[in-house]
């Protein structure tokens, strides 16, 4: 109950690729239906771009996790309840999901609603210094996506930024958009872009590449109009973050990130390797995505990392294969080296499968996978 926008936007952008792909109606309803669920986290609010992570009917759930997150729908969704807080990594995936409308999906009226929740939400950000503020105007808790931080750079806040700022431009055509876009690059937020991950003695934050990689995918699928020189810096600095991300992580195997940095050319280092890696992470995706206990300390054949994770657990010293991880919200953005994964959980939660789709049908539409 805390992270629908973020995957409901994963899963937006993954259909509308498969409608690229394939033109297939179901792929084009389900796009409408998914930008209906994010209107309704919009709405429910009652405030202008501010979106809910969660929302349902008062009384559906018996108890409300992190109550003091939790407040009455606004005019017109009183007998609602709606769970606030909203963070950089749900607006990752909003980006994401709400500009694959806008690049590849042709219908005006999806297009029209897609502008219309981007415009408003960057209006709430970027209009108010880039800081996503909650209800009341109160700042949240993971909503400053500032590109930098006492001076010093912030890859994936300058990633958020810079991606809602010129989706909302090119989606909604406001001239106030398209300034706060140059603002922003002649501020020097590019220039942040490259420091989106690091490895400090084998510990890394794999969320913060995974919603770069959201945030940058539109940026990196449509080239610059000629001339737009604003544009052609941006997409440049996008080019050297995921160049950079791939290439600290290369041999992992990460389908998604591979399909974002693909379209932009081989200024991104995606290498032959990248692509067999792709394939074969997709052909060995799990069927069945119930969170459970996976401990592979019995693995004697498997060498280990002298370092252990953010999270202190111990590592191996290669990357494990997908289908030998614990299925997680987004495989992409999960740790593929710990030897002990999700240790409390019992099998009796499932995902959905968003995580596949995200990167099979931009590889699809792409001609990488059949």
């Amino acid at each position: 109950m805390s992270d629908q926008v973020i995957w409901s936007g994963a899963l937006l952008g993954a259909e509308c690729e498969r409608w690229a792909a394939t033109r297939d109606p179901a792929a084009l309803a389900r796009v409408k239906s998914l930008l209906h669920g994010l209107e309704t986290l919009a709405a429910v609010t009652g405030e202008r771009g501010l979106l809910a992570r969660f929302a349902c009917p008062a009384g559906w759930i018996r108890s409300e996790p992190r109550p003091e997150e939790w407040r009455a729908g606004g005019p017109g969704w009183e007998e609602w309840r709606w769970r606030g807080d909203l963070s950089k990594d749900q607006l990752s995936g909003l980006v994401y999901g709400l500009a694959s409308v806008g690049d590849l999906v042709e219908d005006p009226g999806a297009r029209a609603r897609a502008a219309l929740l981007l415009g408003a939400v960057a209006d709430r950000l970027l209009g108010r210094g880039g800081v996503y503020e909650d209800a009341g105007g109160v700042p949240s808790t993971y909503g400053d996506v500032r590109p930098r931080f006492l001076g010093l750079p912030v890859g994936v806040n300058a990633a958020v930024t810079l991606g809602l700022a010129d989706a909302a431009a090119r989606a909604t055509g406001e001239p106030r958009h398209r300034r706060w876009l140059e603002a922003l690059v002649a501020g020097g937020a590019c220039g942040s872009l490259p420091f989106a991950t690091v490895r400090i003695l084998g510990r890394e934050n794999f969320n913060n590449p995974n919603m770069t990689a959201l945030a940058l995918a539109s940026i990196l699928r449509t080239p610059p109009p000629p001339g737009d020189e604003v544009r052609a810096r941006l997409r440049e600095g996008a080019r050297t973050a995921m160049a950079r991300i791939l290439a600290l992580h290369r041999g992992e195997g990460n389908a998604f990130w591979i399909a974002v940095a693909l379209p932009a050319g081989p200024e991104t280092g995606v290498t032959g390797r990248d692509l067999r890696d792709a394939r074969a992470q997709l052909l060995r995706f799990p069927a069945v995505l119930a969170q459970r206990r996976t401990d592979l300390s019995g693995r004697t054949d498997l060498a280990r990392c002298a370092w252990n994770s953010r999270r202190g657990r111990s590592q191996f010293l290669l990357p494990l294969p997908v289908d030998a991880l614990g299925p997680g919200s987004f495989a992409w953005k999960s740790n593929p080296f710990e030897v002990l994964q999700d240790p409390d959980e019992e099998g009796n939660v499932f995902y959905s499968g968003t995580d596949f789709l995200a990167a099979y049908w931009p590889l699809r539409r792409l001609g990488v996978v059949e």
